[in-house]
């Protein structure tokens, strides 16, 4: 293998980023490729401090009383209108929000787990959103750390082969902290927007004339390759490997099907509804780009709205804002689940979706008819490899005494212990401690399947195929 110098690396990484932002994923083929799998991880982040109590409430055993004295007004109902369906296997302790009806049959069906009393251990404990969502993504577990997020963490560590074309995406309009610092990521809203459309000549010389180009006319997609020879130097490989990405991507037809507006957009597989919402449509493209074979590896989504400290809503009533989020969340990933599953391929047997918050809100309700900023949360993970039906972790429960600072849900379960497990035993990277500096003593829960690999540190980030320069 042809080796390059870390001042050419440095020039690659700067072409990738002039052209997209997205890094040759040639420069990775010098890892440890031993533990690598090609399996996908889509980190779905809840923006805001998502109420767990109301998304999985306790519907039974000794946490109920306390939980209805707390919260006269908000709390879920166990039978009636807007009764939370009731999880199996849960000592019947537990249920999920009315809404959440998709959820609930992929938890029904064994592929949807749900995490009790997750989130970061480390004190002092922040209630502030920009900090506690910047903790949880640096991989901190509470404290402050360096701008690179822990997916970027992961992907150094992770030995991506060199034919790895798209190994990471991040769904929005920003990158998100997880993944910052992370040259093998683009950043899109949708799958439509990775185009170069906007200079003076037209992207393809075929998609904008029709039927036939002027004499002697050259598309954008023409001129750029005169520019980057994919034998020269690493700056020059840099651009070219990133116009076939380019390449790889535009083809696709992120819109849905309509036989009339758009007879070659997409059709999901299974009958599968995503919605005209923006996480369904999102959820869509991650699942396209999946069937597509680009190897994706990681794909980070965000759903915002969640921060409830007045007029969250009821299901038992008829304003239920809290509600309407529980839909959005649950039809996005129900359509996800039916569309990757359907047919012989069943693409979630090597998709993995893990959902988490920032923190949950306080146990009691507040006079405005919502929750404020607390701690303990709940987290889901769903996929074909996903011992669902089951809750994990313990929970310490609502008592007075029981609670965080008399105030909160405890945090039982380092949501990174989570988050270890999926790296581990679904993504093939054993380096957890490097993803997660300061975290140790990791021990898998169950809720994925795979092969158990001995927990490690990567602080080598130069390790294999580069010349001292």
């Amino acid at each position: 293998m042809t080796t390059i110098n870390r001042r050419d690396f440095l020039k690659g990484c700067c072409a990738a980023a002039a052209t997209s932002g997205l890094a040759p994923t040639a420069f990775a083929a010098g890892f440890d490729v031993q533990a690598a799998t090609d399996d996908t991880l889509v980190v779905l982040f809840l923006r805001g401090g998502a109420d767990g109590l109301s998304l999985v409430p306790p519907v039974g055993g000794a946490d109920r009383a306390p939980y209805e004295q707390a919260r006269p007004t908000l709390k879920i109902p166990t039978s009636g209108t807007g009764a939370a369906l009731p999880l199996a296997n849960s000592g019947g302790a537990w249920g999920l929000h009315p809404r959440a009806s998709a959820l609930y049959s992929l938890y029904q069906s064994n592929h949807l787990a749900v995490i009790l009393g997750a989130g970061q251990v480390n004190q002092p404990v922040t209630r502030s959103h920009f900090d506690s969502q910047a903790n949880m993504e640096v991989g901190m577990g509470g404290q402050q750390g360096s701008g690179v997020g822990w997916l970027t963490r992961h992907l150094l560590s992770a030995g991506l082969p060199a034919n790895v074309p798209i190994p990471s995406v991040c769904m929005g309009s920003i990158t998100s902290t997880s993944l910052l610092s992370s040259t093998e990521t683009i950043t899109l809203g949708s799958g439509s927007d990775f185009r170069l459309d906007t200079a003076a000549w037209g992207w393809n010389s075929a998609d904008n004339y029709t039927p036939t180009p002027p004499a002697g006319f050259a598309g954008f997609v023409d001129v750029l390759p005169w520019l980057w020879n994919a034998s020269g130097d690493p700056l020059e490989r840099a651009g070219a490997q990133t116009l076939e990405s380019l390449k790889l991507m535009r083809p696709i037809n992120y819109g849905i099907y309509n036989a009339s507006s758009n007879p070659s957009g997409y059709q999901p597989a299974g009958g599968a509804n995503y919605g005209t919402g923006q996480l369904g449509t999102q959820m869509r493209n991650i699942a396209q780009m999946v069937k597509a074979g680009f190897g994706l590896r990681v794909a980070a989504v965000d759903l915002g709205g969640w921060d409830t400290h007045d007029g969250q809503g009821n299901p038992a009533n008829s304003y239920d804002y809290f509600g309407n989020k529980v839909q959005e969340l649950s039809d996005a990933l129900g359509a996800f689940y039916t569309d990757l599953s359907a047919g012989a391929t069943n693409y979630m047997n090597k998709v993995s979706v893990v959902v988490m918050s920032e923190f949950g809100r306080r146990v009691n309700e507040n006079d405005s008819g919502g929750t404020d900023h607390g701690y303990g949360n709940v987290m889901f993970a769903l996929g074909g490899a996903v011992n669902g039906g089951r809750t994990f972790g313990t929970f310490a429960g609502l008592s007075s005494g029981a609670l965080f600072e008399g105030a909160d849900v405890a945090v039982t379960t380092d949501y990174r212990r989570v988050l270890s497990e999926a790296m581990i035993r679904r993504l093939g990277n054993p380096n957890v401690y490097y993803a997660f500096p300061g975290y140790g003593g990791y021990s898998p829960l169950g809720i994925f399947q795979g092969p158990d690999l001995t927990p490690s540190a990567y602080d080598q980030l130069f390790k294999n195929g580069f010349e001292a320069a």
